[in-house]
C-alpha cells in the first residue's frame, strides 16, 4: 500500500518529484566527479613515482664535483638505500624545434638526458622504462599537444636531427611549474650533443623506508658537498604536480560541498510544498488513527527512492564525464595502478551526500507528526507576510550561487593576471632575463647591467644574485643551507605578507615556508655564516615565493666573496617602445657578446608556467556559472510555487476584495528581488572575502603568503549580478503565472 500511494504521489507531482531527483543527482554528480579526479590524480601520480623512482632528494650543481666526496657520504649516511649523479645538458631554446616549431619563446630550460640504470626513469605512456636508440629521441608528454608532435616527426637540435620515437613522462619535470624539461636521448648522441650545450648535475638519492628527507637535506647541506643549485625533494615533486593539476579538483569539490547545501535547500522547498497542500489529507489520516510513524514513512519512501535513482544517475554521469576531464592527467601521469578504488571512494561520498541529504528530510518530516489534527482538518493557508523565513532561506540559495560563480572567477582571473608574479617570489617587471649554466657570472652580469645603462629604450632594470649561505635561527638550532637573492628589491617588488624589502645591509626578508620552518616573524634576529663568522641580521619581511622549492631569502647586500649561483635581471621598457623589436635586438647583443641566458615576458612566463591551470579553472568557472543559474532558476521556482500553495486562500480573498492578478503578482516580485538582491551582495562579499580566504589556505601551504585575490571588475560586479538577477526574473515571472488561475470565489468554500 505504502508503495503504490508513493508512485501515485510522484505521478501527481511530477514538477516536485523531478526537481527533487534533479537536486539529489546534481549533488552525487559533482561530489562523484571530485572524488573520482582526486583519486585518478592521487593514484596515478604514485604509479608514476613508483615505476620511474623517483629519488627522494635531488641536488642540482653547476659546476665541478668530486664524485669520491659523494660516494662517501652516501656510503656512511644510514639513511641512504641507493644514489646517482647524472648528467642533465642544458641547450639553448632557440636551438631546438619541434615539428619544425622552435622552443626559442620557451620559458623552461630544456636539455637532454639519456636513461639511468638506477633510478628516476623516463617512462612511455605506458610507464614501461625506454632506451632510445641512436638518431631517436623521446619528447615531454607534455610537449605533445602543445607543438602537435607526433611519433616519427623530426626534432632538431642545433645541426642534428633525431626522429620521434615517442613521448616521454618525467616523474621530476611533468609539471609546469617545474621550471625543467628533459628529452631523451642514447648515450652516444649526448655525446654527439655535450658540445652544443652546458652540463648540470642532477646528484640524486633513494632514502629508506621512514627516513626523514628534510632531515636528510640538513646533513647534505652541513657535509659541505655540491649545491650550485636549487634542491628538491619528493613531496615537494608531488606538491607541484598537485598544485598545477589538482586546482580545477578543488574547484569542483567547492562547488559540490556548496551544491550539496543547496540541494538540502531546495529539497526543504520541494517538502514543504508537499506537506502544504497535503496538510488536509494528513489530518484526515491522523483522526481515523493512522500512526504517525506510518505517515512519515509514506513521505520518506518518496525520497528515499529519489535520492537512490539521483545517486545512480549522478554516478552514471560522473563516470561518463570524466574522459576529458581526466585526459591531461592520463596524457602526464598515466592510469592509476587500482582503477576500481574510484568507483569504492565515490560511491562511498556519494552515499554519504545523500545520507545527509535523507537526515534533514527526515528532521523535516517530524513536523508534520507535531501537526494538531484540528489545525490540519481546517488550515486555510497563511497570510502573505509571513513568508519572511521562506525569503531569507531563497536569499541564502541565491548568495550560495553567486558565490560559485564569483569564486572560480575570481581564481581564474588571479591566475590569468600579471600581477599574479608577485605570488611567485618573481618581481613585477615587464622582463626576466636569468644567467645560468655559465661559467663567470658574476662578470657577466656585470657585462649585462653595461648594456641595459647604455640602453634608450629601458626605462628600469634591476639585477639581482643569488648566493648559498648558512642560515640559523629559531626552532633549527643547526646551520642549514639557503640561497639568498642579493640586489635592490624595492625596485620590482613581490608581495610581501609582513614587513618590507630589506634596505639596510643588516636586514634579510624570508620566504613565507622558510619563515615556517625556522619558526621565526618579522622582527626576529637570525645568524648567517659568512667566511666562518656569524653575523646577525633582523627579519624585515616574510614574502610569497613558490619557486625554487619556496625557500629563499632576499638581502639588499651581504658579501662579494660568496660565488654567484645564478643572477636575474627584471626590465621595464619606457612607453611607446616595442616590447618584440626591443626583444629581438637585446637577444641579438647578448648573443653577440656569448652570453648564456634566457630572456622572456614576465606575462608569457605566467602563461607557460600556470597556462594549463588557468584554463581548468576557467572551464570550470564557466561551467559553475551555467550551473549556478540554472540552479537559481529552479529553486526561485519551486519557491514560488510553494509561496502561492501557502497564499492560495490569501491570493483569492483579494481578489474578492478587487485586486487584479497583475497587483499581486508586482507584490510578489518586488519581495522576491529584495531578496535577491541581499542574496547577491552577500554572495559577492563571501565570493570575494570567504573565497580569497579559503584560495588563501591552499596557495599558503605552496608558499604563496598574503594572497589576494585580482578581481575582474566587469565580470564580478556587473555580469555575474546580472546573470543572477535574470535567471531570478525568468523563474519568477514563470511561477507568478500560477495567480492566474486562482478564482475569487475559493476563499468563500468550505466556510458556509
Amino acid at each position: 500500500m505504502k508503495k503504490q500511494i508513493m508512485l501515485n504521489d510522484i505521478k501527481n507531482n511530477k514538477l516536485l518529484s523531478v526537481s527533487t531527483f534533479i537536486f539529489m543527482a546534481l549533488s552525487a554528480l559533482l561530489t562523484a566527479l571530485a572524488c573520482v579526479l582526486f583519486t585518478e590524480l592521487t593514484g596515478s601520480m604514485s604509479v608514476l613515482m613508483a615505476k620511474a623512482l623517483t629519488p627522494d632528494f635531488l641536488q642540482m650543481h653547476s659546476g665541478d664535483i668530486d664524485p669520491g666526496a659523494i660516494e662517501k657520504f652516501a656510503r656512511e649516511n644510514g639513511s641512504v638505500r641507493d644514489f646517482q649523479t647524472m648528467l642533465f645538458l642544458n641547450l639553448e631554446n632557440s636551438d631546438i624545434t619541434i615539428n619544425g616549431k622552435t622552443l626559442a619563446d620557451s620559458t623552461q630550460d630544456n636539455g637532454v638526458i639519456f636513461q639511468s640504470d638506477k633510478f628516476d626513469f623516463l617512462v612511455d605512456s605506458s610507464n614501461n622504462i625506454v632506451n632510445p636508440a641512436d638518431g631517436e629521441i623521446y619528447v615531454p608528454a607534455c610537449y605533445r599537444k602543445e607543438f602537435e608532435a607526433e611519433k616519427g616527426q623530426s626534432v632538431t637540435i642545433g645541426k642534428e636531427t633525431f626522429t620521434v620515437a615517442g613521448f616521454v613522462r618525467d616523474s621530476q619535470m611533468n609539471s609546469m611549474m617545474s621550471s625543467s624539461k628533459r628529452f631523451l636521448v642514447s648515450p652516444a648522441d649526448y655525446e654527439k650533443l655535450r658540445p652544443s650545450g652546458s652540463e648540470e648535475y642532477l646528484i640524486e638519492f633513494l632514502l629508506k623506508d621512514g627516513a626523514d628527507v628534510n632531515r636528510f637535506a640538513s646533513e647534505y647541506e652541513n657535509a659541505g658537498l655540491p649545491a650550485n643549485g636549487p634542491a628538491i625533494t619528493k613531496p615537494l615533486i608531488s606538491l607541484m604536480n598537485a598544485l598545477s593539476d589538482g586546482m580545477m579538483i578543488l574547484v569542483i569539490l567547492l562547488i559540490s560541498i556548496v551544491m550539496v547545501l543547496i540541494s538540502m535547500l531546495c529539497i526543504r522547498f520541494t517538502l514543504l510544498a508537499k506537506m502544504e497542500s497535503d496538510k488536509r489529507e494528513i489530518g484526515m489520516l491522523k483522526a481515523v488513527g493512522i500512526p504517525r510513524k506510518d505517515i512519515r514513512s509514506i513521505y520518506f519512501l518518496k525520497y528515499l527512492v529519489l535520492s537512490a535513482a539521483g545517486a545512480a544517475a549522478g554516478l552514471v554521469t560522473a563516470f561518463a564525464v570524466k574522459a576529458p576531464l581526466q585526459a591531461q592527467l592520463r596524457e602526464l601521469y598515466g592510469a592509476p595502478d587500482n582503477p576500481g578504488m574510484s568507483v569504492i571512494i565515490s560511491l562511498i561520498a556519494v552515499t554519504v551526500t545523500e545520507g545527509i541529504i535523507l537526515l534533514s528530510v527526515r528532521k523535516l518530516l517530524k513536523r508534520a507528526e507535531k501537526m494538531n489534527v484540528i489545525e490540519a482538518l481546517n488550515s486555510s493557508g497563511n497570510d502573505m507576510g509571513k513568508s519572511l523565513p521562506q525569503y531569507i532561506l531563497i536569499g541564502f540559495v541565491i548568495a550560495s550561487g553567486v558565490f560559485l560563480m564569483t569564486v572560480p572567477r575570481n581564481l581564474s582571473s588571479t591566475i590569468s593576471s600579471k600581477e599574479f608574479v608577485g605570488y611567485m617570489g618573481i618581481g613585477n617587471g615587464e622582463i626576466r632575463m636569468d644567467i645560468r649554466q655559465t661559467d663567470d657570472i658574476k662578470a657577466k652580469t656585470a657585462r649585462c647591467a653595461q648594456i641595459l645603462s647604455a640602453d634608450s629604450s629601458a626605462e628600469k632594470y634591476v639585477s639581482l644574485m643569488t648566493k648559498a649561505y648558512k642560515i640559523k635561527a629559531g626552532e633549527i638550532a643547526d646551520f642549514t643551507s639557503l640561497n639568498i637573492e642579493q640586489g635592490d628589491h624595492t625596485a620590482f617588488p613581490v608581495a610581501y605578507a609582513s614587513g618590507h624589502a630589506p634596505t639596510g645591509e643588516n636586514e634579510l626578508a624570508l620566504s613565507y615556508l622558510c619563515a615556517n620552518d625556522h619558526g621565526v616573524t618579522v622582527g626576529d634576529r637570525v645568524a648567517l655564516q659568512i667566511d666562518g663568522a656569524e653575523r646577525e641580521y633582523t627579519v624585515c619581511g616574510i614574502y610569497s615565493d613558490i619557486t625554487n622549492g619556496g625557500k629563499t631569502a632576499k638581502a639588499a647586500y651581504i658579501d662579494d666573496s660568496a660565488p654567484v649561483m645564478w643572477s636575474v635581471f627584471y626590465i621595464s621598457l619606457k612607453e611607446g617602445a616595442s616590447r618584440a623589436d626591443w626583444l629581438n635586438s637585446f637577444e641579438s647583443t647578448l648573443n653577440a657578446e656569448g652570453i648564456n641566458h634566457k630572456l622572456v615576458e614576465i606575462s608569457e612566463f605566467v602563461r607557460a608556467t600556470y597556462g594549463q591551470t588557468a584554463e581548468q579553472i576557467k572551464k570550470a568557472s564557466a561551467a559553475a556559472t551555467a550551473a549556478s543559474a540554472a540552479v537559481i532558476l529552479t529553486v526561485v521556482y519551486l519557491f514560488v510555487c510553494l509561496m502561492l500553495a501557502r497564499d492560495r486562500n490569501d491570493i483569492s480573498l483579494r481578489k474578492a476584495i478587487g485586486f487584479k492578478s497583475g497587483d499581486i503578482k508586482r507584490i510578489y516580485m518586488k519581495r522576491i528581488f529584495i531578496a535577491a538582491a541581499a542574496g547577491i551582495l552577500c554572495g559577492i562579499i563571501a565570493g570575494n572575502v570567504l573565497g580569497e580566504g579559503i584560495a588563501g589556505a591552499i596557495l599558503g601551504s605552496m608558499g604563496a603568503a598574503g594572497f589576494h585575490f585580482i578581481i575582474n571588475t566587469a565580470a564580478v560586479f556587473i555580469a555575474i549580478p546580472a546573470i543572477a538577477l535574470g535567471a531570478v526574473f525568468v523563474s519568477a515571472a514563470w511561477g507568478l503565472t500560477k495567480v492566474n488561475s486562482v478564482k475569487a470565489f475559493e476563499c468563500c468554500l468550505g466556510r458556509e
